[in-house]
């Protein structure tokens, strides 16, 4: 493969802006415009150093936030030792067991149905007491806390391998520009540049994100031996989960992970191209077709919501042996608490919630690929982002196309 289309190819579309402009200066080796090459070389080298700046920045400051969390988790741990919502597990484990003993003292004396009324009771008893204990520690502060920490950190982790990824591409997208310069012109400037070049390639050794990422993988590792005790069949649950899921990035993929952490069987709604317009205002980039194949990577099931309200398409896709079972949850990010169906599906399972990738969004990769219009393309690609992702001015409005016109075709 050519290096130029790997570079493209494996860079998230939100960084593009920032890479080296490997095509534009193998363009002007092709029609021997010199000047043009060595501009877009320095053009290329100021936007990684503000990338890389930008990214080092928020790579410190987000640090401070993990090990907040990190040091909230410990103390969360340390208090609630009394009040386990497990206990209440194993307490309903050995009402389950006396109850047994005196259904083997009344089977003694009465006859046949008898045992079958008291099983069934049992078995709902016991039911009851699993869901109870599910939804309470789901609700406990030292499960959030654990939650929040290490969706964080697993986020900030895969964030970093992103970073020092995408170094790794442009400081050798560098070498091998000069290389094909020298080759094509006959000169020998590629390790006069590189000198010249020697601070800049020493940032993209990524070396301070490597550091991060060895002391993110010890905070990762000190948040699993405090994740709280789980009652038994926690882990064996479906998780539900309802989503758009346009223009697919990795702040879904991260949520979509996450939301292994709530049980093994992930089902997934997707509104269709209709209901999407009509919640939004704007059309898909990605038809749903498109969004399904996205998704199913990262989900065991999937199923279509062709309407703006998702309520009974999810009430037909959960079972009312789950239901009673508690078999199932439902998770998504924190950006949306009060989503649609909630009232229903908090009737019936318990919900999970986690935090959101910042500086990612849909909007913002809207913005810089499908804008009719080229200045706020270039002004998205290289603006600030806020929480939620979105693109914003120096005034903090969200910089973003007009939503009911049509989007430009996908580059």
């Amino acid at each position: 493969m050519k290096f130029g289309k790997h570079l493209r190819d494996n860079i998230l579309s939100e960084w593009r802006f920032y890479s080296v402009d490997y095509k534009e200066m193998k363009k002007a080796i092709k029609i021997n415009e010199n000047n043009k090459f060595f501009v877009a070389l320095e053009d290329s080298e100021a936007k990684l150093i503000k990338f890389y700046r930008e990214k080092e920045g928020w790579a410190n400051s987000y640090m401070s936030t993990l090990e907040d969390r990190v040091a909230e988790l410990r103390l969360v741990t340390t208090l609630e030792q009394d009040d386990s919502p497990t206990e209440s597990v194993s307490v309903s484990d050995q009402s389950v067991s006396s109850t047994s003993e005196d259904e083997e003292s009344a089977t003694s004396t009465f006859e046949g149905d008898l045992n079958g009324i008291l099983s069934t009771l049992n078995a709902e008893n016991e039911d009851a007491a699993i869901k109870d204990a599910y939804r309470r520690v789901g609700a406990s502060k030292h499960f959030k806390t654990y939650i929040y920490a290490k969706k964080s950190l697993a986020t900030y982790e895969r964030e970093l391998d992103l970073l020092i990824e995408f170094l790794e591409m442009n400081k050798t997208a560098f070498r091998k520009i000069l290389k094909k310069f020298d080759k094509q012109t006959g000169s020998s400037v590629k390790e006069e540049k590189l000198v010249a070049m020697s601070d800049t390639l020493t940032l993209l050794e990524g070396h301070m994100f490597k550091e991060l990422k060895e002391v993110v993988g010890e905070m990762i590792n000190e948040t699993m031996r405090l994740k709280p005790v789980l009652p038994r069949g926690w882990e064996g649950r479906k998780v539900y989960t309802i989503g758009c899921f346009d223009l697919f990035h990795r702040g879904h993929q991260n949520v979509l992970l996450s939301l292994r952490e709530f049980g093994c069987f992930v089902v997934a709604g997707i509104h269709d191209d209709e209901s999407y317009f009509q919640l939004k205002g704007k059309y898909t980039i990605d038809n749903l077709e498109t969004r399904m194949e996205n998704i199913k990577p990262f989900v065991d099931q999937a199923f279509v919501i062709p309407s703006t309200d998702p309520e009974v398409y999810i009430q037909a896709m959960v079972s009312q042996h789950d239901i009673d079972s508690g078999a199932c949850c439902y998770g998504r990010g924190d950006d949306m608490l009060e989503f649609p169906s909630r009232p229903w599906v908090e009737s019936v399972m318990p919900v999970h919630f986690v935090p959101r990738t910042e500086g990612c969004s849909s909007t913002l990769i809207r913005t810089i690929y499908h804008s009719e219009d080229e200045s706020l393309r270039k002004k998205a690609a290289f603006a600030k982002t806020r929480y939620d992702g979105k693109p914003i001015d120096d005034d903090g409005n969200v910089l973003k196309l007009s939503a009911k016109s049509k989007p430009l075709t996908a580059e």
